[in-house]
């Protein structure tokens, strides 16, 4: 009780664990599955005849005590829901106490003297077998009848009581009862939960021993079917039962694909061919061999490597019901596994996931990674170093963003162990693949091999960090990038966040009940989440937007002013909620109104999508003969038949310009009809459009299109194109577009 009450007042002042829910109550869960036997067994050496009444009510009422201690510290921080994870707590919690002091009778009968032991090792034992799938298995969850559960990576943060876990802790009550009869049958006529009548028959099942016979078999054979069913309910997972759910299989020179069976063959064989060409640079990033070398050239797990698995998904839903992760890919680099959701090719994320595997070659932890504790900064940034992705800037632009805003990371704490976590995840990639791409460039990549094998260290990280200060200082300044940055790496750590879980679970929640079609619900639940974390303005756009669907038009207008009025909106998010304030004043007919938001919403930065949609707003609003139709496609989200009919009869109309030839490539693109989107695509580049944004978006289009038609010389042409006088990220993506094309 008394270790219970310091566990309970140190969660209180944890970040994450100060309330209840699965942070507190995992600990607890934790707690209770280690030490909650110890009454048990005291309680067999001093009263056998009452043990089990005795230890397993004191059991659930000692669980009391952390329930009282974070609910009386949300006197003290009163923003999340006190009682929200209460069904997680007692999901956790509560098997987990039952078992551990059922077990702590069973053995303080069995063996009196040896139970404390016995409960360690039964403890450590059954850890073990849990942990076990984790490390060689494809999983990233492990389940524990007395530890409690591990639900994924941290940037998952909706956690709630699944299927999954209601069925896992049937199966701990079982084992639960199944130890009670251990303890009932080892106890016999000195009886436990029963007791013979004196001088008669026992009042069940003949005698004591009989009782706890019966239970043990009944109780335990159902524990025992359950858990042989542990796959099939998704609390163990395994390389065939993914196979069998994926169903299609695609292995190329140094990689075998694992996809989802309903995937098309020319986007299989796009796959094979992106997934390939990552491959290749990734090696020629690191300065390695394409080819593993022979043994007498390099060691024996090099040259013996076997090929790459990458698994993708179907969704992030599937995925977390097969492996334990949602939106976040992983990898086992110790196991050669990649996982990850499925995406058109190039895949966007593959090549950052690759990296771990190729360079676990040259490190010498039993990970994969440098370390027997990983080290995760270095980890990372290495593989964001190696993918390098492109976009509308590049990662050193966006660290010199960070470093303008005061939001970069001290590369130095960043790279101390432990403390990569405790940055915000996109700040801490940036920041970590910025440093280690800058390494490469000053050192080379044999410098990083070296440090990446442990046969040498980084150096002085404190003199490293000044003269990477100093790099990104040198850049040119790019405002645009600063004021952007603002917004995307707004958000802070997750151990930052008051209510982390509960408003990833609101989130989630709103988003279904869009789905749904019911907008009201979605607001609700938008409002709650706007409530529970008052800093993110970005959450009061989503329940404006909500508020609009469900045609509560004065509550969206209150709240779209309570947002432009916040004291942390970014200028892109400001720009965001003028646009959707135009939007509205749009739909109402208030031309007006509408060109003066969007003028003002266009003298602020925001992303060249919404930037290219911002400039067809205002060339609608002056032009009468095309306003319905792309008021319904911009304003309204809607590309339905109609739209599209208006938007092919417009484009007939006026053979001069390009833009709606333009728009109709840009929705077979969505659709993925590559033929139709090149032939639109083609007229669009002949003809006038609104400005370089589009006919990049154009080109970029054009290239994408002929690659997934295998008309190689005309994507090469477009990707050239792209790249003549492009600014750095541009440049970037449309080399990296050729080397694909090269391969």
């Amino acid at each position: 009780m008394a270790g219970l009450l310091l566990l309970s007042i140190a969660a209180a002042f944890l970040p994450l664990a100060d309330h209840l829910g699965y942070e507190s109550a995992e600990l607890v869960a934790l707690y209770a599955g280690l030490l909650g036997a110890v009454p048990g067994v005291a309680a067999a050496r001093v009263s056998p005849a009452n043990a089990l009444r005795r230890a397993l009510p004191f059991a659930l009422f000692a669980l009391l005590v952390p329930v009282a201690v974070l609910l009386l510290n949300g006197l003290r921080r009163p923003v999340c829901d006190p009682l929200g994870g209460l069904l997680l707590y007692a999901l956790l919690a509560i098997p987990s106490a039952l078992l551990a002091a059922a077990l702590g009778v069973a053995c303080g009968t069995v063996a009196p003297r040896r139970a404390p032991w016995l409960v360690a090792l039964i403890f450590l034992a059954s850890l073990a077998v849990a942990l076990w799938p984790l490390w060689r298995g494809p999983q990233i969850f492990a389940f524990h009848h007395l530890g409690g559960m591990l639900p994924g990576p941290l940037y998952d943060e909706a956690i709630a009581a699944t299927p999954t876990l209601w069925i896992f802790r049937a199966a701990t009550m079982l084992y639960a009862l199944t130890t009670c009869g251990i303890a009932q049958f080892a106890g016999g006529d000195h009886g436990l939960l029963l007791r013979a009548d004196r001088g008669s028959r026992a009042r069940f099942a003949g005698d004591p021993r009989t009782a706890g016979l019966l239970l043990t078999l009944i109780a335990g054979g159902a524990a025992v079917l359950l858990s042989l069913q542990a796959e099939r309910f998704h609390w163990k997972a395994s390389l065939p039962q993914i196979d069998r759910e994926l169903g299609g299989l695609l292995e190329t020179e140094h990689l075998v694909l694992h996809f989802p069976r309903e995937k098309k063959e020319p986007e299989r064989e796009l796959l094979a061919r992106d997934a390939e060409a990552s491959y290749r640079a990734i090696r020629a990033f690191a300065g390695l061999e394409l080819s593993p070398p022979s043994p007498t050239k390099a060691s024996s797990r090099a040259a013996s490597a076997p090929k790459i698995d990458v698994y993708l998904y179907r969704s992030p839903a599937e995925k977390r019901r097969l492996i334990g992760a949602a939106e976040v890919s992983f990898t086992k680099p110790w196991l050669r596994q990649v996982h990850t959701n499925d995406a058109p090719a190039p895949h966007p994320i593959l090549r950052h996931e690759l990296a771990h595997v190729v360079l676990a070659e040259v490190a010498r932890g039993p990970w994969g990674v440098p370390g027997l504790v990983p080290q995760m900064a270095f980890i990372e940034g290495i593989a964001v170093a190696a993918d390098w992705p492109p976009g509308e800037f590049t990662v050193h632009e966006e660290a010199r963003a960070l470093r303008e805003l005061k939001l970069l990371p001290d590369v130095a704490r960043l790279f101390a162990p432990g403390l990569f976590y405790a940055e915000s995840g996109p700040r801490a990639y940036t920041t970590a693949g910025s440093f280690v791409r800058f390494l490469w460039e000053t050192r080379g990549a044999g410098f990083l091999r070296e440090a990446y094998s442990g046969r040498a260290t980084l150096g002085d990280l404190r003199a490293l960090a000044g003269e990477y200060g100093r790099f990104l200082d040198a850049l040119p300044p790019s405002p645009r990038a600063t004021a952007l940055a603002s917004q995307r790496f707004f958000a802070p750590a997750i151990a930052r966040k008051p209510c982390a879980h509960e408003v990833a679970g609101l989130e989630g929640d709103a988003g279904a009940a869009i789905q749904r079609g019911d907008p009201a619900q979605a607001a609700l639940l938008w409002a709650r989440c706007a409530a529970l974390e008052p800093d993110d303005p970005a959450l009061l756009l989503q329940l404006g937007r909500a508020q609009v669907a469900a045609g509560d038009l004065a509550a969206a207008r209150a709240t779209q002013e309570r947002a432009l009025l916040h004291p942390k909106l970014s200028r892109p998010l400001r720009a965001q909620l003028l646009t959707e304030a135009g939007d509205a004043a749009w739909k109402s007919s208030d031309l007006a109104a509408a060109r003066t938001l969007f003028d003002q919403a266009t003298e602020l930065p925001q992303s060249e999508a919404l930037e290219r949609a911002l400039l067809l707003r205002q060339r609608a609003l002056t032009d009468p003969q095309s306003a319905s139709a792309l008021r319904r496609l911009l304003a309204g989200n809607d590309s339905g038949p109609a739209v599209w009919l208006a938007l092919r009869d417009l484009d007939l109309l006026r053979p001069a310009d390009g833009v709606f030839a333009y728009l109709l490539a840009k929705q077979l693109q969505n659709h993925a009809d590559w033929a139709e989107c090149a032939t639109f695509v083609r007229a669009a580049l002949s003809r006038s459009l609104p400005g370089p944004l589009f006919k990049q978006e154009a080109l970029r289009m054009q290239g994408i299109a002929a690659w997934h038609l295998g008309d190689e010389p005309l994507a090469r042409a477009a990707f050239t194109a792209l790249g003549v006088d492009a600014p750095p990220g541009r440049a970037l993506e449309a080399s990296r577009w050729l080397h694909l094309l090269a391969h």
